[in-house]
């Protein structure tokens, strides 16, 4: 479509062209999107050559965006939350969480069996999520029902998938539908399929289609509807034109290792992915801390392998640093809330690095930022924003005001100013 420039101003009246009692509000209706942002023309530079086009034409004012990359409470760190303690093996994969457990109503969780469809493939891999879900829910075991916290947050035809309760063994997560929402009460949906097991709390997070048919398909002998087949990457859901990321579902976070007592040397390799899809891999070493973190954010695990073999058994958890899902170059581009607290202090910010190949001891290329100061050792600092631990009632806030620079040079063809160097995947 060719270029131009008219008078304006642009009204979008969208479901608002008549008045509420006649009003239909059609999917499409908004909201608007606009390619690297909006721009407010500098009132000092008419008059404006309206015919003409050429670069930097009209002097403005890059309007934002300021982005809300995450809210929702993290899930209680512990040491053995990806896998108990045993004695690892060099070149052997530990043995890591493969069964749902109960969650803590509103909190975030691990969700054991999540489908995802990794970048760069097309095939569905199973995977353990960290922090999963933009709410809860609890299942009955062979049970359309599911009763949540809040039904407002669901719509009809929404595909969702429920953590750890698609199979009788809890082992693997649950792609459904939600058929109805309650209008008698705000804490009941129903889904097909039927969750097969019955767990409380479990989290649940977005399904990757949109707009499909309604299950079960109208008839027996055409095609059946199509249904989603991995989560959405970044939690996003349709809002209208747009597929809108769900700063409930976009908490990453970095892995810890735990020991009985210190050890001289040990190393594993941890591979998953990032909030986006992108294989990620992480080497984290323990010299003579009993405890050790990582400096990277995943949102997917998919193994973890020593490369040496350890003298006691180690244990694999959560730390309590988090990742930014766009790339943040300074402290001052962010606002972080945690624990009711506006944080202050650039004490547990590093950020993105940006060193072309990432490797897999440099840090997180998007940046992050420790909220407390649970587990130092490995991270990098020497002291974090706040002394208070995940602990599942805690919520944690992050926005981020992008600079000009990063949102206009990040372009198809050249991601980086938005969204950093790729990942290390060796």
């Amino acid at each position: 479509m060719a270029d131009s420039n008219f008078r304006g101003p642009v009204n979008a009246m969208g479901s608002l062209e008549v008045n509420a009692a006649t009003a239909t509000v059609d999917p499409l209706d908004g909201p608007s999107m606009f390619y690297q942002g909006v721009a407010m023309p500098d009132s000092r530079s008419a008059p404006f050559a309206k015919d003409g086009f050429r670069p930097g034409q009209q002097a403005a004012f890059l309007v934002g965006p300021s982005l809300k990359l995450a809210d929702n409470i993290p899930q209680a760190r512990s040491s053995t939350q990806l896998g108990v303690s045993a004695v690892a093996t060099a070149a052997t994969a530990v043995s890591l969480a493969t069964t749902q457990v109960a969650g803590v109503a509103s909190a975030c969780n691990i969700a054991v069996g999540v489908p995802i469809i990794p970048v760069g493939t097309t095939n569905v891999t199973y995977v353990i999520a960290l922090d999963f879900g933009f709410t809860t829910g609890t299942t009955t075991a062979n049970s359309t029902t599911v009763a949540v916290v809040d039904n407002t947050l669901f719509n009809v035809g929404q595909w969702l998938v429920l953590g750890g309760v698609g199979n009788a063994a809890a082992t693997r997560s649950h792609i459904a539908q939600v058929q109805t929402v309650a209008t008698a009460n705000t804490t009941t949906i129903t889904i097909l399929p039927a969750a097969v097991t019955g767990l409380a709390s479990i989290p649940i997070g977005q399904g990757n289609l949109f707009g499909s048919a309604f299950l079960p398909p109208a008839t027996q002998f055409g095609p059946a509807a199509a249904s989603a087949s991995a989560h959405s990457y970044g939690g996003a859901f349709a809002a209208g034109l747009s597929k809108v990321y769900n700063p409930r579902e976009m908490l990453c976070r970095n892995i810890a290792l735990q020991g009985v007592t210190s050890l001289a040397a040990y190393s594993a390799v941890v591979s998953g992915w990032d909030v986006w899809g992108n294989p990620m891999t992480e080497l984290i070493t323990m010299t003579t801390a009993t405890s050790v973190v990582g400096k990277k954010a995943f949102k997917y695990i998919g193994s973890v392998v020593p490369g040496t073999t350890s003298s006691q058994p180690i244990s694999y958890g959560l730390g309590d640093t988090f990742g930014f899902p766009v790339r943040v170059d300074e402290w001052d581009q962010t606002y972080v809330t945690w624990n009711n607290s506006a944080q202050t202090n650039n004490n547990g910010f590093a950020a993105a690095v940006t060193t072309n190949p990432a490797t897999n001891t440099t840090g997180d290329v998007r940046g992050t930022v420790m909220i407390s100061t649970a587990i130092l050792t490995g991270s990098g600092l020497s002291t974090a924003v706040s002394a208070v631990a995940t602990n599942g009632t805690s919520r944690l806030t992050i926005s981020v005001d992008c600079l000009p620079w990063n949102v206009v040079f990040g372009t198809p063809i050249n991601p980086v100013p938005m969204f950093s160097v790729a990942q290390s995947t060796t």
